[in-house]
């Protein structure tokens, strides 16, 4: 393969049927298998979430039905290899999944 080639993550789908309301759940338990530098959360349920990056701290918040897409590239940066995400929320009445996906430079 061509140096500086892009590559897609596998897409992750996380059911918020497992969602907790106070504590954190890993999406991707193995974490991203390079270092991003574009994510894009997709939160394909009626369930409101808030994601982490260290299942700690609240890092960004994706209402029912709606997506955040996160540019590193701007600042020249990237989302860490291995990097895991995790997710809280109340389970919705229909449920649906968050979908993750991103590219990664190699």
């Amino acid at each position: 393969m061509a140096k500086d080639s892009l590559l897609p993550t596998e897409m992750i789908y996380f059911d918020t049927a497992g969602l907790d309301p106070v504590s954190y759940n890993v999406i991707n338990s193995y974490g991203f298998e390079g270092a991003c530098f574009i994510v894009r959360l997709i939160n394909a349920s009626d369930s409101s979430i808030v994601i982490s990056y260290d299942g700690v701290n609240d890092h960004e918040y994706i209402s029912t039905y709606d997506s955040v897409a996160l540019n590193f590239q701007i600042n020249n940066a990237t989302l860490p290899k291995w990097t895991k995400l995790y997710a809280r929320g109340v389970t919705g009445k229909f449920g649906g999944n968050i979908y993750v996906t991103g590219y990664y430079q190699i």
